[in-house]
């Protein structure tokens, strides 16, 4: 049901933001390039996944490094939450590669959707509150 509402979700006044504007154009990116996935037709998905890993990859070295940066408390753990989920994405990527999609495809249907939902309703919330108090 999640992943249908965030596939329903993927214009990009319907993405919950934060408040902190680097983390909420991010987050209406990964969307939209989430939304082209699950988009693909059957045997099309490893170009629009390729696409969403390499923003992922990006997104998550913009929010570590800002972390860092401010000496964010629980950079640690939100760091490790972003590096398992790029294991899981590099993992679809070699299945991909190897003309595998039904693992993917699942992956971007159901499972980042319902673990985006928490992690931006949680440590990205944290998070962003965390920044903008920071800076401001």
């Amino acid at each position: 049901m999640l992943a249908t509402t965030l596939h329903a979700a993927a214009a990009t006044s319907d993405v919950p933001l934060l408040g902190y504007a680097v983390m909420d154009r991010d987050h209406v990116d990964s969307v939209a390039l989430l939304q082209a996935a699950c988009d693909a037709p059957a045997g099309e998905l490893r170009a629009p996944f390729a696409a969403f890993a390499k923003h992922l990859r990006e997104h998550f070295a913009r929010e570590n490094a800002l972390m860092t940066q401010h000496g964010f408390f629980a950079l640690h753990c939100h760091k490790d939450e972003h590096a398992r989920v790029l294991n899981v994405v590099g993992t679809m990527e070699a299945e991909l590669a190897e003309g595998k999609e039904d693992r993917a495809r699942l992956y971007v249907t159901e499972h980042f959707p319902d673990w985006f939902h928490t992690h931006l309703a949680t440590m990205d919330r944290v998070t962003a509150d965390f920044l903008a108090q920071a800076e401001g």
